[in-house]
């Protein structure tokens, strides 16, 4: 629970503050669109959780509750990031949800209660809480957040809504007569406010009496149809009774015992550095209010310190070796203020390492390729090279710089990478990783030999052309299946008409396969290899031309026009299927 609080509130806060602007630039748009989407999200929550209390139901506390115990970490969070000077929208949101949060809850319990057993003192104590919390909420509703230039506000209407629906519940309970007197706690923290409410014949003046060890308070206050209600906080520890007065008749009387106000560190939870260098943990000792603890006696893993006037406190530690460990820290707390721990971890790490690898995008097959690599910080240490994943070679790097050299044994892609395992100052590393093709020697062409075949590829396409025009009834011979029975004339046959793709390479793909079962053209041959094997076959100029498109638009990656994808496509068919047009 305490990580996603810590999320939240890091997201709440980085994500509404403004990125900084530079020197000349425009200056920074704020947007607290996540900011008012997740109390939007809780204000929903407080309407839920009103609706199944005031429908008699248990979940409804149980709602706020975790809504409260969510906001509480949340505040803890704010707080120690406003302690490191970081000011954003969420630490003036926080204040008024958290404390509507907490009548909430207050709230919950008297509703519930008094759904049970009405009576006129919980209606009173209950429309005092609602007439706070109304106050809280009129805050979120002035609350305004941005969006760019868009005002973001909270709709606090539901919420409202239903604290009047449980108003008007607990007004149809008149008095009773009697005088009676309830307290919202029993066991309130010293400072903390709680309700004193009750019941009572008539509308004269109640005195309400909260009697400690060695002082005696006396609060009057005018009831209202025979209700009252008053706000107190109790300002020493201890044991006190509470009644009620009126024209000499004395209340049922409550006990309430203060107790102290918790403390609690505002300190990370991990803290970390390199080796030989100060990991410091450094805090804030502070009380249930936010107020820091100075002056106070704490202990920092064994070793007992002060903290400072503002209740801050540090301490550094250092280590050689990259190791982790668990740090306590420990108020027994004082004469007004509870006890608290908290553990952070600290840990040290090896320094960080980077390798770069050089090579090349494309090796022959049979041919020896040279690599070249550095790790920084330059370092001499051993270093591993991989293949396909699979460990292919260690070497020492000097200086950090490295080398070597790799042969491929087969075609097709390779992976190559560099790592380094590590030692007791500085942590493995991986390098990059180089994707490398290892061609045949027969489909590597340099690239002058390249540009001169893609020109008399051209320059054959005219010819084709030509040629084509001067032949245009010209048979060609037929690809076939084999007979089923050899020797036997089964006479003319007709081949059936064949599908071809629309796409380029799938339909020379087809063409492929087909000629590999005809003639038992190898698929691993080049088109320009294929071409010179089937050269005097009576549809070599169609097959001719399909090349030449083919390599347009396959290793060219020139786009085909429409009438030379029509021409492609037409040239196939004739080729597989043996017909003449």
């Amino acid at each position: 629970m305490r990580e996603a609080a810590f999320l939240i509130t890091l997201i709440l806060i980085i994500g509404s503050l403004p990125l900084t602007a530079g020197k000349g630039v425009e200056k920074p748009v704020q947007r607290d669109v996540f900011l008012y989407d997740y109390f939007s999200e809780v204000l929903v929550h407080f309407e839920y959780s009103l609706k199944y209390t005031l429908a008699n139901e248990s979940y409804g506390l149980k709602l706020a509750t975790q809504t409260l115990n969510e906001l509480e970490l949340i505040n803890t969070e704010a707080m120690y990031y406003r302690d490191r000077g970081v000011d954003s929208p969420v630490m003036e949101v926080i204040p008024p949800f958290y404390d509507f949060a907490r009548e909430l809850v207050t709230l919950d319990n008297m509703t519930l209660e008094f759904q049970r057993k009405p009576t006129p003192a919980l209606a009173a104590g209950i429309t005092g809480t609602i007439r706070r919390m109304e106050g809280d909420l009129n805050k979120i509703s002035a609350l305004r957040l941005r969006n760019g230039t868009k005002v973001l506000a909270f709709n606090t209407e539901k919420v409202g809504k239903y604290l009047e629906a449980i108003r008007k519940l607990v007004s149809k309970t008149g008095p009773t007569g009697k005088l009676m007197i309830g307290i919202s706690t029993n066991s309130p923290i010293l400072h903390q406010n709680v309700t004193i409410f009750g019941s009572c014949p008539g509308n004269e003046t109640v005195t309400i009496v909260i009697a400690g060890k060695n002082s005696t308070i006396l609060i009057p206050i005018k009831p209202i149809n025979g209700l009252f209600s008053t706000t107190y906080s109790f300002d020493r520890l201890g044991t006190y009774t509470v009644y009620a007065t009126q024209r000499g008749n004395r209340s049922n009387v409550v006990t309430v015992t203060v107790r102290k106000i918790p403390s609690l560190f505002l300190a990370p939870d991990a803290v970390s550095a390199l080796l030989n260098q100060t990991a410091t943990i450094s805090g804030k000792l502070v009380d249930y209010y936010g107020k820091p603890l100075g002056g106070r006696n704490i202990t920092v893993g064994n070793e007992s310190l002060t903290t400072n006037p503002d209740g801050s406190f540090s301490k550094g530690y250092l280590s050689p070796k990259a190791i982790g460990f668990r740090v306590s820290l420990k108020f027994d707390g004082d004469s007004t203020h509870s006890g608290t721990t908290k553990t952070v971890t600290v840990k040290f790490k090896r320094y960080p390492v980077t390798i770069t690898l050089n090579g090349p995008q494309e090796i022959t097959l049979g041919k020896t390729a040279s690599f070249t690599g550095n790790i920084r910080p330059r370092l001499s240490v051993p270093i591993s090279i991989y293949v396909n994943g699979k460990p292919y070679l260690n070497l020492t790097s000097e200086e950090g710089n490295f080398s070597f050299t790799l042969r491929p044994e087969e075609t097709g892609d390779i992976e190559v990478y560099a790592a380094f395992p590590g030692n007791e100052v500085y942590g493995e590393a991986t390098s990059n990783v180089l994707t490398i093709n290892v061609v045949s020697p027969l489909s590597r062409l340099p690239r002058y030999i390249e540009t001169t075949l893609i020109a008399l590829v051209f320059m054959g396409g005219i010819i084709i052309l030509k040629r084509k025009k001067r032949h245009p009834t010209r048979k060609l011979e037929k690809i076939r299946e084999p007979s089923p029975v050899q020797g036997r004339d089964e006479g003319p046959t007709t081949a059936a008409e064949v599908e071809i793709p629309k796409d380029v390479g799938e339909a020379y793909r087809l063409l492929r396969e087909k000629l590999r079962d005809r003639f038992g053209v190898g698929e691993s041959l080049t088109p320009r290899e294929v071409l010179g094997i089937l050269k005097g076959r009576e549809f070599y100029p169609y097959l001719e031309r399909v090349t030449l498109l083919h390599e347009k638009a396959v290793y060219g990656n020139v786009p085909l026009t429409t009438e030379e994808l029509a021409e492609f496509i037409e040239d196939v068919r004739r080729i597989m299927e043996g017909d003449s047009r």
